[in-house]
C-alpha cells in the first residue's frame, strides 16, 4: 500500500521540473534578446531599477521559480525577486528590483540561463529606470506616512531538496 503512494510521488518529484532542455547559452546571446528601456521620472522616492525577465523553459513555479530566485538573490545589488507563473501561457516574468551600479541586466540574464544546462530561456527584458524628477530630491521630498508592508527576503529562503522531500514523505 505504502509503494502505490511512494513510487508516483517519487516519480513526480523527480519529472516536475522536466522538460525540453534547450542548447546552452552561448557566449553574445544575451545580447539577442529583445530589450527595451524606459526611464521614468519621481519624487519622493529613492530611484530603482525594475526588469521584466520574460523567459521561456518554466513547468512549475515552485522549483523552477525558486530556482531562478535563489540564483537572482546570489547577485549584488539584487533588492528583491517576485515570479509570475501563469500556466500554459508561453513565457513566464521574473520581476527585479535592482540596483543598476552593482549588477546589469546581462548578469540577471546570464544568471537565469546558466542555471540547469540552459533550461530556462530569457526572450524579453524591458527595463524600467527611475530617475529623480527635475528639481526634486528624495532629501527634499515631502515625509509622507508610510504603511508596512510584508516582503520575504529570496535570500533567506531555503528550497528543499528532493531527498529531503522524500525522507519528510517516507517519515509519513
Amino acid at each position: 500500500m505504502t509503494l502505490r503512494i511512494i513510487l508516483p510521488l517519487l516519480a513526480a518529484t523527480l519529472f516536475s521540473c522536466a522538460g525540453d532542455v534547450p542548447e546552452p547559452m552561448q557566449q553574445g546571446a544575451a545580447h539577442a534578446i529583445e530589450r527595451v528601456v524606459e526611464e521614468v521620472a519621481v519624487s519622493g522616492t529613492v530611484p530603482t531599477t525594475l526588469a521584466d525577465l520574460s523567459i521561456t523553459g518554466m513547468s512549475c513555479e515552485m522549483m523552477c521559480g525558486g530556482s531562478i530566485k535563489k540564483a537572482l538573490a546570489a547577485l549584488p545589488g539584487v533588492n528583491s525577486t517576485e515570479i509570475n507563473f501563469i500556466e500554459g501561457d508561453e513565457s513566464d516574468h521574473a520581476v527585479v528590483n535592482y540596483d543598476a551600479t552593482k549588477v546589469s541586466d546581462d548578469q540577471l540574464i546570464s544568471a537565469i540561463q546558466n542555471l540547469y544546462d540552459g533550461q530556462y530561456k530569457v526572450v524579453a527584458v524591458k527595463i524600467t529606470k527611475q530617475v529623480a524628477a527635475a528639481g526634486a530630491s528624495a532629501a527634499e521630498a515631502p515625509k509622507t506616512e508610510e504603511k508596512g508592508v510584508s516582503v520575504v527576503d529570496p535570500a533567506a529562503m531555503v528550497v528543499p531538496g528532493i531527498l529531503a522531500l522524500l525522507s519528510h514523505v517516507l517519515r509519513l
